[in-house]
């Protein structure tokens, strides 16, 4: 048997031993990964920020009472990121371990994934990462996944998955050399893009699937929040759009990492905990699914 099936199996009795692996505690505001650490569930994506706004805003969430935050080497703004998160340690508001920080692996450093995650660490000032993740699928992605599985054994990083693959064929493929199993798919997924096959199939692994542009993205934002049957939650809830946006991808299994730069709405995202979605609803926007993409990363 091959070392790579051997972690397999290992992570297979783990999450059988585990039965809140992948289960969202809408309480807590976690979910447990198949790495064993908790994973806050909603978050701060900081795609688009210079480092000065990504400080700004990386502080405001924390204020707000978010716990996840998401960056990547390709967004630049990983310097930032680290000044934000070390600002609101240095005022009491949060200490490191009750930070999440995510960052990616960018495709210009797939020949020196080991590097890269150095650079990261270098560039965010932290020991670890909680979780990183290949950005995308490229070439020598066996050895990036490698490298970054090297990474948690060497302390530098918590947990490890991917990003922008969404296909079960595309996840074997991945777990066909993995020693580590993934702990999160972070992909497109929004109303008109909710990929529940994908979903269902990482949940076998008790892989966790995280939603960026979980409002559409620039250019499609306002169509999500003008959707009739949105508005219409909305309004019986006394919430916005956003917020109810948010509680769909929370209850329905999705990590949400919104972006944004503006203290307000980075207040208004983290506000999706004093309510709460009927079945109907939830039907009611699941229906709204067109499998509808609007990147091909």
């Amino acid at each position: 048997m091959c070392e790579g099936n051997r972690w397999r199996e290992r992570n297979e009795d783990m999450r059988q031993d585990t039965e809140e692996v992948g289960t969202f505690d809408l309480q807590r505001k976690t979910v447990m990964l198949n790495s064993g650490y908790e994973m806050p569930i909603i978050g701060l994506g900081t795609w688009t920020l210079s480092n000065e706004e990504a400080e700004v805003s990386v502080y405001a969430a924390l204020q707000a009472g978010m716990r996840l935050i998401d960056t990547a080497r390709y967004y630049r703004c990983e310097k930032g990121v680290g000044a934000g998160i070390r600002k609101a340690i240095e005022e009491g508001i949060v200490k490191r371990e009750g930070v999440f920080v995510t960052s990616k692996i960018m495709p210009s450093d797939y020949d020196n994934a080991a590097g890269g995650i150095e650079d990261s660490l270098k560039d965010l000032g932290l020991d670890y990462i909680d979780l990183m993740l290949i950005h995308q699928p490229g070439f020598n992605d066996e050895a990036v996944y490698k490298a970054m599985e090297d990474a948690v054994e060497e302390g530098k990083v918590r947990s490890i998955g991917i990003s922008n693959y969404y296909t079960p064929e595309a996840l074997e493929e991945v777990l066909s050399y993995a020693r580590i199993t993934p702990s999160v798919i972070q992909n497109e997924n929004h109303l008109y893009y909710q990929n529940q096959e994908l979903k269902d199939y990482a949940q076998k692994y008790g892989i966790v699937i995280e939603s960026w542009y979980p409002f559409g993205g620039r250019g499609h934002t306002a169509e999500h929040f003008g959707n009739e049957v949105i508005m219409k939650i909305a309004e019986e809830h006394g919430k916005t759009p956003a917020q109810v946006i948010l509680r769909w991808h929370l209850q329905g299994g999705y990590v949400a990492i919104p972006g944004s730069k503006d203290p307000d709405h980075i207040r208004e995202n983290s506000d999706i905990f004093d309510f709460k979605l009927s079945a109907e609803e939830m039907k009611a926007i699941y229906d709204l699914d067109r499998q509808e993409r609007y990147e091909n990363w």
